[in-house]
């Protein structure tokens, strides 16, 4: 056996122990979200000892001590003082991000991966019957779960909505559309897209379509804002129901990876009776090279719509372009390419 061989083992057994420990430190930080005790902390001075933390938090105070020790060795947290003088708070650097009072949290995205995650346990299970676990509810519920689920795709929307929007006018993808485009955002949730999009387009007026929970959010989300006269909120189902129309220029957000080809197609149907002859679908998530193996993020995705779906998958831009051309669509191109969900691809409804 080489030296070289050696040095291969070791590199491949320090992949394997990083990438197994990879729990761990989920586990802990989604104690910290579904307690909620960056908000706890935050709330109360951010300083308070393991035995007040317990008591606000409903909790046992060994457990909370141990897991915020964790929570300072990782960095997220701090202490001062030791044995039973000790005090924790929320390190600088995390307080906006672990409070859940404030708009920029990811408590709800923190929260909602803490549910995938006790789906993620049982992959095996999965791989071996060919179908999703039972879900488990978090501490908080089902229904604060789907909440959890709307805020925390807000809170990746946040900063990821105005780079799309940005490449999407860099791609040329508005300037087909007429000078006061009406949009339709397709299971728009709380409508961070849909203010992403009326803010780049002065002129354009928008329908949000979704189930209750998000227009529920949505409703609190443009209640007290200058662009609630431009847009329509619109409950309902877009695997049952049909699709608000007439429209311009329909955004398909993050969708498509919970469906079969089956269902993509359908909801590709709705969108063509929706559209505008001449107008345009935009559909935004993974787009995967033709083995589905790169981007990484997106293969790994795979096995989180494996677990949560019966028929969710990532798509390749040959698959996204059949479907959409079965549909009738045209000029089915990947307008923005990117590693993430962040991948755009776009079609025409013909205007004749």
């Amino acid at each position: 056996m080489t030296e070289q061989t050696n040095q291969q083992r070791e590199q491949a057994m320090h992949q394997l122990e990083r990438d197994t420990q990879g729990y761990a430190a989920a586990s802990v930080l989604a104690a910290l979200a579904e307690l909620d005790l960056g908000t706890l902390l935050l709330t109360h001075d951010n300083s308070l000892a393991a035995a007040e933390l317990a008591r606000l938090a409903q909790a046992d105070t060994r457990a909370i001590t141990v897991l915020m020790d964790a929570l300072v060795a990782l960095g997220y947290c701090v202490k001062s003082g030791t044995d039973s003088e000790s005090r924790y708070g929320v390190a600088a650097a995390y307080r906006e991000l672990l409070d859940n009072r404030h708009p920029a949290s990811y408590i709800p995205m923190m929260r909602h991966r803490a549910c995938i995650m006790r789906n993620w346990a049982r992959l095996a299970w999965t791989v071996r019957s060919g179908l999703p676990q039972e879900s488990l509810p978090s501490l908080l519920g089902r229904e604060q779960d789907r909440v959890s689920f709307i805020m925390g795709m807000n809170s990746v929307a946040l900063r990821l909505a105005p780079r799309t929007v940005r490449a999407l006018e860099d791609a040329g993808v508005f300037a087909t559309l007429p000078p006061a485009p009406r949009l339709l955002d397709v299971g728009g949730a709380s409508g961070t897209y849909t203010v992403a999009l009326l803010e780049h387009l002065p002129k354009a007026t928008a329908c949000l379509f979704d189930l209750p929970t998000g227009i529920r959010q949505a409703e609190k989300r443009f209640a007290d804002s200058p662009l609630a006269g431009r847009v329509r909120l619109v409950s309902g189902d877009f695997t049952r129901d049909a699709l608000p129309g007439p429209c311009d220029f329909a955004w398909v957000s993050a969708i498509i990876h919970q469906m079969d080809r089956a269902e993509a197609r359908a909801l590709y149907a709705k969108v063509w009776d929706a559209l505008t002859p001449g107008g345009l679908i935009a559909i935004r998530d993974f787009v995967m090279n033709p083995e589905r193996t790169a981007p990484v993020s997106g293969a790994l995705f795979g096995i989180n719509m494996l677990v949560q779906t019966g028929g969710g998958q990532v798509y390749t831009l040959e698959e996204i372009r059949d479907d959409l051309t079965r549909t009738g669509f045209t000029g089915v191109r990947l307008a923005v390419p990117a590693e993430d969900m962040g991948a755009v691809v776009t079609a025409g409804k013909p205007a004749q």
